[in-house]
């Protein structure tokens, strides 16, 4: 209770201000149970819109549609390819409000690289962004997950599939709330230490009905503010977003969503190495170990000298026309701008002495506008012998991007005094050049442009038994890039290329089928091999570089009985990056073995991947389990015998939870989630993630009200995520207890 009652005296005002607003529109919606016209009305919608998902077939933690693998929605078990979907009841359950924290428990062969943004490892490959509703959306923070319903991720290249070349391993995409034809609404409100209070409310209902107009919205607000354990960082989040679907009779469908988001909050690599575990080398990397004087109240500087300043906008519009009964046309528009403003002042080497800290103080300025069209058109070709399924389109993508960036060297400090910082009010009283006020060590203007187009044939024989998958997408990239610094333009690449989506399915049974495919994702590299000497640029042009994929599998989902039910998958991949750019030795090198720039064969990595789940209703309520395992190994371009970066050879993961709806335990429901995975490889450093557990649970009462209790990292492990070099590493805070109070209408 002290954690609470903290937390109210220092946020009372700012959270009753949003609290009060929000039951405000909460309240002034009746509320109103599902009629059946209703349930008529979304299972007509449904089936009139391809391109929405259906939840009426969740179950537990078993979802079983998703858009991703067509533009439109599909089975998971007629998708040749491997699909994870966490859906809303895992969300609710982990209490999460960062997708990491879903990630982890949730989908087999997909790692955390890093702890402030969204940024993961998927079967080896590294993937940075996130996309949200189907688009991808830079963030240099952890996107924000107030409005967020489920996060669907895919596995392997998705040039084809997404329109976005730049996935190899997969990609995440969140999905975020959609407007409802009944009234509801949802409020959380979370508590924690550190003064942390964090608010999420989302209502939605219609707006206006008639014979052939209807009207649905969503509103959501989002809060969050906390101190952290290290000094100089802090939340400090304000989220609104809001969402339309209007129905003009049975053919017209138009969808509007967005948000504005403000994340004030400071977060970064604010840990560093013991000098003695930096000596290992990429031959033979060593165990990272934490400093003695890096720990959880360590900070590199203070908090009143740091800033990180984060504005971000974001407007989709998706219209949805039924052409004909089997030809519907989906015409999309999205529009984003990041505004991103730093001053980071952060470590960068631990000097031999092992309490020596060199710094660095970087003023950093980012100022991201993006724009995507997209266009699908889809027909339903359906006889007794066959059915086919086409899909043609096509994708623009338009950004343009403004960087300025200085690196000042600041004073040191000595990790071991009790007042490290005694310099840093003379440093910081003498004006600094870089970013807004200029001039700037690196100032650049990119301006990238991609245009593709691509069709898909889905072709089933014997009621869906066997389906045929193929598909083709040519891409068009272009854009320059504008070096303010040396006023150099360089031209993007702009040859064409295609990729593509091969695959089958079949179903010898409704609950199994088995699955084989094969896809691939391109991406154009700038420059030349050198050919006498380092770094002459003399060499050959490097090529574009293949990102490839071949996978097989199988899918499970079954009800033995009206109690149980399973499901699951297992997947194995091979997957390679070709033409990687690395440094050998020179055919033509003058002297003989001289290094520089040269193409090699290529990276690789292949494993099993296996999820598997099963509900159960038992005598006094329902159980849910989910587990994951995948093993693999990699290996890189520059030397077969090393792993890749970041790549995690071995993950376990489970969570479960039983939910009482009857007797003298009825409304509680109780989980736990496992994770574990073996060592994984950073630069000199073998990282070392140790086996944590979350457990949750739940009280529910009367038709509104409940309150939740999550303890995520109950053994308070304090580990490192990832290092950048011995003086810049991240690390995991150790436990997090959160009380959650929540209200339904």
């Amino acid at each position: 209770m002290n954690i609470i009652t903290s937390a109210l005296k220092r946020r009372l005002l700012p959270v009753s201000a949003v609290f009060l607003a929000a039951c405000t529109v909460g309240f002034s919606q009746t509320t109103s149970e599902v009629t059946a016209s209703d349930k008529a009305k979304d299972a007509e919608v449904l089936k009139l819109n391809p391109f929405v998902v259906s939840k009426n077939k969740d179950s537990g933690y078993r979802s079983q549609q998703s858009m991703v693998g067509a533009r439109t929605a599909k089975d998971l078990m007629d998708t040749a390819s491997s699909v994870s979907i966490i859906n809303k009841i895992q969300i609710d359950d982990l209490n999460a409000v960062e997708v990491h924290e879903v990630l982890k428990f949730g989908v087999a062969g997909v790692t955390q690289n890093q702890t402030i943004n969204d940024d993961v490892n998927i079967r080896g490959f590294r993937t940075q962004t996130s996309m949200r509703d189907g688009v991808t959306k830079a963030s240099f923070k952890r996107n924000p997950m107030f409005d967020v319903e489920r996060v669907e991720v895919f596995k392997g290249p998705g040039a084809m599939l997404m329109g976005n070349n730049s996935f190899l391993g997969g990609g995440v995409n969140l999905v975020t709330v959609k407007p409802t034809a009944k009234r509801e609404a949802d409020l959380q409100l979370t508590f924690s230490s550190n003064n942390y209070v964090r608010l999420a409310q989302n209502v939605s209902g219609p707006l206006y009905k008639d014979s052939d107009l209807e009207v649905n919205y969503r509103a959501t607000l989002g809060y969050l503010n906390a101190n952290k354990d290290k000094e100089i960082e802090n939340e400090d989040q304000k989220f609104i977003g809001a969402g339309l679907a209007m129905y003009m009779g049975n053919r017209i469908t138009l969808d509007i969503a967005g948000y504005y988001f403000v994340d004030n909050g400071y977060y970064y690599w604010e840990d560093f190495m013991d000098y003695n575990t930096s000596l290992g080398t990429n031959a033979k990397p060593v165990l990272a170990k934490l400093n003695q004087y890096s720990g959880r109240k360590f900070s590199p500087a203070r908090r009143k000298n740091a800033f990180w300043r984060n504005q971000d906008s974001f407007i989709d519009i998706s219209l949805q026309l039924k052409l004909t009964d089997n030809a519907n046309l989906r015409i999309f528009s999205f529009g984003g701008n990041l505004v991103d403003k730093r001053r980071i002042l952060r470590g960068i080497t631990i000097t031999a002495d092992n309490k020596t800290l060199l710094r660095q103080d970087i003023p950093l300025e980012i100022d991201d506008r993006v724009s995507t069209t997209q266009a699908d058109f889809t027909h339903a070709f359906k006889s007794s012998a066959l059915n086919i399924d086409t899909t043609v389109g096509l994708d623009l993508t338009v950004g343009d991007r403004l960087q300025a960036q200085t690196v000042h060297n600041m004073p040191s400090i000595d990790t071991s005094s009790s007042n490290p910082f005694v310099g840093d009010d003379a440093w910081m009283a003498t004006p600094r050049a870089g970013a807004g006020g200029g001039p700037n060590t690196s100032r650049s203007i990119s301006r990238p442009k991609s245009l593709s187009y691509y069709f898909q044939e889905n072709v089933s024989f014997f009621k869906n038994r066997l389906i045929l998958i193929g598909g083709l997408r040519w891409f068009r990239p272009g854009g320059t890039s504008f070096n303010q610094v040396t006023n150099v333009v360089t031209n993007n690449p702009s040859t064409p290329f295609p990729t593509h989506k091969y695959g089958v399915v079949f179903r010898p049974v409704p609950s199994l089928s088995f699955y084989w495919t094969d896809t691939t994702s391109a991406f154009p590299q700038v420059g030349n091999t050198d050919r006498y000497a380092g770094n002459d640029g003399l060499g050959s042009p490097l090529s574009i570089q293949q990102g490839m994929m071949k996978e097989y599998g199988m899918k499970l989902e079954h009800s033995f009985s009206e109690r149980i039910s399973a499901y699951g998958s297992i997947a194995h991949y091979d997957m390679a990056l070709t033409n990687v750019r690395t440094f050998g030795v020179l055919k033509e090198g003058i002297p003989p073995g001289s290094t520089g720039i040269v193409e090699s064969a290529k990276d690789m990595a292949q494993g099993w991947e296996f999820e598997y789940g099963t509900s159960l209703k038992t005598a006094s309520g329902k159980l849910d389990f989910l587990g994951t395992y995948c093993k693999g190994e990699s290996q890189t371009a520059a030397d077969a015998t090393m792993m890749a970066h970041d790549f995690v050879p071995q993950k376990t993961s489970w969570m479960f939870r039983h939910q009482w709806t009857t007797g003298p335990m009825n409304g509680l429901m109780f989980g736990a989630a496992y994770l574990h995975q073996a060592n994984k490889r950073q630069a000199n450093f073998w990282v070392e993630t140790p086996d944590t557990y979350n457990v949750f649970s739940r009280y529910a009462w009367g038709k509104h009200w409940s309150l939740q209790l999550n303890l995520n990292n109950v053994t308070n492990q304090y580990y490192i995520v990832a290092i950048a070099a011995n003086g810049l590493a991240q690390t995991d805070p150790g436990l997090k207890t959160m009380l959650q109070a929540r209200y339904r209408w």
